[in-house]
């Protein structure tokens, strides 16, 4: 029977767990003022940037900014769910699970859920023992000649289907599976009221998920058959873009410090089999970021090992972005001769592999950049080290930032100083908020007379409500162009508290923001809330002025007569308007 926990019981769970005692228990924490810090447990750091606010029960680091409450920091420690993280806590609170609702529609979806499982999982079983039959010699034969021995055709449930239009049909309509569930599950296709087997003459790949539980299969032809490779389609229970292939063997391994991502199954199995931990495949994909989370989640850092040749290098460098868009430390292992990793292991032996050095990410842009030049013509070397420069300047550590300055000192030629220098003036063109990790924060803009981008007011604006020391009709949701943040300001107006808003956040880029703008309550001079939140409402204010006034003025070629005098009209008197602001703002006035 599905069930739903009642949100009476679940803020019980989440007020008494004191998210101090529970990230303790994880990893050393040191007061700081009235938070608390340590280094991060989600990436490798050795300066702390991983904060505990005691009052709000969240945490956030501001290095790879993971954040939550305490019941989600559970959840990514322990690889749980968020139910199964908040069922943990009950019990170290001794906090007895509740008597639940009942809900049919969930009722009606676990349902299916579970025959959709349960018909993978004698699926996989079957082709499992097909592939020792004769119709899957051929499977048999081909997992042998890569290298694949039957420990590992064990250890990862592989199997083999056979040529026949509806052998796997057929065997599981006896088992009790109706035609629907079969079509749900993905295993068989219907058409024109006839169905028959998706997976004919191919080698199997069951694909499971974190929990053991097989979700889906891959499987690659034995003929001439296409697609080469082909997925189980989407069903209720399996996605390909949120699945990695290996990732159920990394989810109990708690002193894993990278994921090694790889291209296909048979690299995943062949880093196992000579006991290289770490490797898991996106599904015949390319890295999504639901996968990358997913990595983020099993360990701190990725080594992207993709194969050596063209395709490969260019897959290698959307992973990357990928994986920097979701704040992910990476690497890449660079595999010589267009090899892939298991041609490599076979070629030159495990602790070859092992004895591979990873470079950074931007190391790696540099070499691919480097391709497009020849750096034997000056000009062309000229232009190499400009972009090369300019990529540089948007490295976020000072010191990575030196390091890759020598290389290309030593690429180019040219001198480090000179080098240095330019990448120094871009860093200026970028400004105080640039890439190059350079905070500026209300009272730094004040000094130095830089007025802070929108991005920053809108954030400072949340963490200032956030204090509870901000009236709630100070402003309104209209004030905010981000709409992520006016949701979290509504829920802040709302009374809602900052566990439950971090409960309620529907991906990890809101639950960042959320959870800084929760971790910083404490470091807030309350005499100077109202001030720094009328600067922050001024920034906003003359942003959406600005930008309608140049909406009118783009706007007026195409009017005539007294529509074109209202137009001006309208632009005085917003200009008006935002000079006012600007003398308020500059006088230190409050706003109306």
């Amino acid at each position: 029977m599905a069930l739903m926990y009642p949100g009476v019981w679940v803020d019980e769970v989440l007020s008494r767990a004191d998210i101090v005692d529970v990230v303790s228990a994880y990893l050393p924490l040191k007061r700081q003022g009235r938070n608390y810090i340590g280094l991060c447990p989600f990436h490798n750091e050795k300066t702390p940037s991983f904060s505990v606010n005691r009052e709000n029960n969240v945490y956030h680091c501001f290095g790879c900014k993971a954040g939550g409450n305490v019941a989600q920091f559970v959840m990514e420690m322990e690889k749980l769910t968020f139910p199964e993280s908040l069922r943990h806590l009950a019990k170290l609170l001794n906090i007895s699970e509740p008597v639940q609702a009942y809900d049919p529609r969930a009722e009606q979806e676990r349902s299916q859920k579970e025959r959709v499982y349960d018909a993978n999982k004698d699926a996989a079983l079957y082709f499992n023992a097909n592939l020792y039959n004769p119709q899957g010699k051929k499977v048999l034969d081909y997992l042998y000649r890569r290298g694949i021995d039957d420990a590992m055709i064990k250890r990862f449930g592989l199997g083999a289907s056979s040529d026949e239009w509806s052998g796997l049909k057929d065997y599981l309509n006896q088992k009790g599976y109706t035609q629907d569930e079969l079509a749900a599950s993905g295993l068989i296709h219907v058409r024109q009221g006839n169905s028959y087997d998706v997976f004919r003459d191919r080698a199997i790949f069951p694909i499971i998920d974190l929990y053991g539980k097989t979700i889906g299969f891959g499987a690659r032809a034995m003929g001439d058959a296409q697609p080469k490779y082909l997925n189980t389609q989407d069903t209720i229970i399996f996605n390909k873009r949120y699945g990695l292939y290996g990732a159920n063997y990394l989810r109990k391994q708690r002193d894993l410090k990278r994921v090694i991502l790889v291209e296909g199954y048979m690299d995943v199995m062949a880093l196992s089999q000579v006991g290289i931990q770490g490797a898991v495949a996106t599904l015949g994909t390319a890295l999504s970021p639901q996968q990358a989370r997913l990595m983020k989640r099993l360990a701190s850092e990725v080594w992207v090992c993709y194969d050596g040749d063209e395709a490969g290098q260019m897959a290698i460098m959307r992973a990357l972005e990928v994986l920097d868009a979701e704040a992910i430390p990476s690497r890449v292992l660079h595999l010589p001769q267009g090899l892939d990793p298991d041609d490599y292991l076979k070629r030159y032996g495990a602790d070859a592999f092992e004895e591979l050095k990873p470079i950074t990410a931007n190391t790696y842009r540099l070499l691919r950049l480097k391709i497009g030049f020849d750096l034997s013509s000056e000009d062309e070397n000229s232009a190499f080290s400009l972009e090369a420069c300019e990529l540089i300047s948007k490295v976020a550590s000072p010191l990575e930032r030196e390091d890759l300055v020598r290389w290309l000192t030593a690429e180019t030629g040219y001198p480090k100083d000179v080098l240095t220098q330019q990448v120094e003036q871009l860093l200026r063109k970028l400004g105080p908020k640039s890439a190059a990790g350079l905070k500026s924060s209300l009272g730094k803009s004040r000094r130095n007379g830089v007025e802070m981008s929108l991005d920053e007011a809108e954030k400072t604006l949340l963490r200032l409500m956030a204090t509870g020391h901000v009236p709630n009709d100070f402003m309104n949701e209209d004030d905010f162009e981000s709409a992520t943040i006016a949701k979290l300001f509504k829920a802040l107006s709302e009374g809602q508290k900052p566990m439950k808003i971090l409960t309620d956040c529907d991906d990890n880029q809101t639950r960042s923001i959320a959870s800084e703008a929760f971790s910083m309550t404490d470091s807030i001079d309350i005499e100077q809330v109202l001030p720094a939140a009328e600067e922050c409402l001024t920034v906003l204010r003359k942003k959406k002025i600005s930008q309608r006034i140049d909406a009118i003025s783009q706007n007026l070629s195409n009017l005539t007569g007294e529509q074109k005098i209202s137009s001006l009209e309208e632009i005085m008197r917003l200009r008006k308007t935002l000079n006012s602001l600007k003398i308020s703002q500059a006088e230190g006035k409050e706003i109306s």
